[in-house]
C-alpha cells in the first residue's frame, strides 16, 4: 500500500503545491488523480518515487517512509509511465523494455527475453523488438513505455496522463489494454489524468483534488458520478455525467432478442426483418448491414452492435440509437449477431436502478462485476424475451 501521512510541499517561494494530504492507494487496485491543472496531482505522483521530496508529512510504501530509502533503487522497483512514453531514441524498442532489467545487473539475454515476452504481453508484434522508436506510431510508443515500466515486475506502477498525447481510437484501445493487464497483473496502481471519464473507467477508487491538493471526493467510479460530494465535483463532472455512468453497467442486462433468420435469395446468408428494416447477414452471421425493405434500391446502411458479455449499457444504447431500425445487433467475441435489442430494450435495462453494494467502481477481469441487481434483472428480461422471439419469428416467417 502507498499512503500519504500529511504529506505536504512548499517550494522556496512560498507556493504550496500540496497541502497535508491523508490518502491510502490500496494494494493491488488503480487509484486515479483527477483534477484541475495545478492541484498537485503530478506532484503526489512524484513524491512516491522522490523525483519530489515532500517538505512536511511521509509517503509510507508498504509502511516504509520512501524518505528512507536510496532513491535509485526505490524507483528501480516502481514502474513509471508519462506522456509520448520517454524512450531512448538512439536504442531499439527491445532494449528500452529492457533498461530497468540491465540497471538491476540481469545479463543481456535474461534481460532481452524478459523484454520480448512484455512487448507481447502488450501487444505488439515480434518485430517490433528491433526498431527504433522514431518508426514507431504513437500508440505504439505508449504500448513500449508499458511494457518499459513492467519489466522488473514492479509491485507499484505510477502513470502520468500516460495517454493524453494520443488520437482518441488509440486512447481507448491503450485504456482497454490496460484494463485487461491490471486484471491479469494486480498492480498497484497510482494513475493521473486531466480526463474524468478515463478515470471513471480506469479507477478502482477515483480521487478528485482541490487546490493544494485538497481532496474533494474519494469515491467509487459509480459513487462519484451518481453522488457528487458538492456543487464544484458536479460542475467538474461535467452535465454528462449520468450518460458517463452508463460506461459502468454492464450490457449483459438488456434483453437479447433471437434472431429470425429467413433465406437471403441470394443477397447474404439470411435476413431478419425488424418493421421496414431487414438485417442482413453473411454466410458466418455476421451483420453485413440493414436496407430499407420500402425503397427501393436502397443501399445497406451500418448495423451498430454490441457485445452483451462484454460491453456496457452506454455501448448498447449508443448502437441502438445510430441504428436506423433502431435495433442494436448483439455480437459475441467473433463479431457473429447472436440476437438484437431495440431501444425499449436498452432503456427497459437503464431503468433498473444499480446498487454498487460490493462494488469497487473499476472494471475487472469478468467486465463489469459488482452490481448487485445485474442477475434479477437478466431473470426478469428474459421471459420478456422468448415472448419476443416468438413474435419476431412470426413476423420473419411472413
Amino acid at each position: 500500500m502507498i499512503r500519504f501521512d500529511g504529506a505536504g510541499k512548499r517550494h522556496p517561494d512560498g507556493t504550496v503545491a500540496v497541502e497535508g494530504l491523508d490518502l491510502d492507494v490500496p494494494t493491488g487496485r488503480t487509484t486515479v488523480l483527477v483534477g484541475p491543472s495545478g492541484c498537485g496531482k503530478t506532484t503526489l505522483l512524484r513524491m512516491v518515487n522522490r523525483m519530489i521530496e515532500p517538505t512536511s508529512g511521509r509517503v509510507l510504501l508498504d509502511g516504509t517512509d520512501v524518505a528512507a530509502l536510496d532513491p535509485a533503487k526505490l524507483r528501480r522497483g516502481i514502474g513509471y509511465v508519462i506522456q509520448q512514453a520517454g524512450l531512448f531514441p538512439h536504442r531499439r524498442v527491445i532494449d528500452n523494455v529492457a533498461t530497468v532489467p540491465y540497471l538491476l545487473g540481469w545479463d543481456r539475454k535474461k534481460a532481452r527475453a524478459r523484454a520480448a515476452e512484455l512487448l507481447d504481453l502488450v501487444g505488439l508484434a515480434p518485430e517490433t523488438a528491433r526498431r527504433y522508436p522514431f518508426q514507431l506510431s504513437g500508440g505504439q510508443q505508449q504500448r513500449v513505455g508499458v511494457a518499459r515500466a513492467l519489466a522488473a515486475d514492479p509491485p507499484v506502477l505510477l502513470m502520468d496522463e500516460p495517454f493524453s498525447a494520443v488520437d482518441p481510437v488509440v486512447r481507448a484501445g491503450l485504456q482497454e489494454e490496460l484494463l485487461r493487464l491490471q486484471s491479469e497483473l494486480h498492480k498497484t496502481v497510482l494513475f493521473v489524468t486531466h480526463d474524468i471519464e478515463e478515470a471513471v473507467r480506469l479507477g478502482d477508487q477515483v480521487v478528485v483534488l482541490r487546490e493544494r491538493g485538497r481532496i474533494a471526493q474519494l469515491a467509487d467510479p459509480h459513487t462519484l458520478l451518481t453522488a457528487p460530494a458538492d456543487a464544484d465535483v458536479a460542475a467538474f463532472l461535467g452535465r454528462d455525467r449520468g450518460l458517463r455512468g452508463l460506461g459502468l453497467r454492464p450490457a449483459a442486462t438488456v434483453a437479447v432478442r433471437p434472431i429470425p433468420v429467413a433465406p437471403g435469395g441470394g443477397r447474404a446468408n439470411g435476413t431478419a426483418r425488424f418493421g421496414g428494416w431487414e438485417l442482413v447477414l453473411d454466410d458466418e452471421r455476421r451483420p453485413i448491414g440493414w436496407i430499407d425493405r420500402d425503397a427501393a434500391g436502397a443501399a445497406l446502411q451500418p448495423a451498430p452492435g454490441f457485445r452483451p458479455e462484454a460491453d456496457t449499457l452506454r455501448a448498447a444504447l449508443d448502437a441502438a440509437v445510430l441504428s436506423p431500425a433502431g435495433v442494436a445487433v448483439a455480437l459475441d467475441a467473433d463479431g457473429r449477431a447472436t440476437g438484437t435489442a431495440d431501444r425499449e430494450a436498452v432503456l427497459t435495462a437503464l431503468a433498473a436502478r444499480p446498487s454498487p453494494a460490493g462494488a469497487t467502481g473499476g472494471p475487472d477481469a469478468a467486465g463489469f462485476d459488482g452490481f448487485a441487481g445485474v442477475s434479477e434483472a437478466s431473470e426478469a428480461s428474459e421471459a420478456a424475451a422468448a415472448a419476443a422471439a416468438e413474435k419476431d419469428g412470426a413476423a420473419g416467417g411472413r
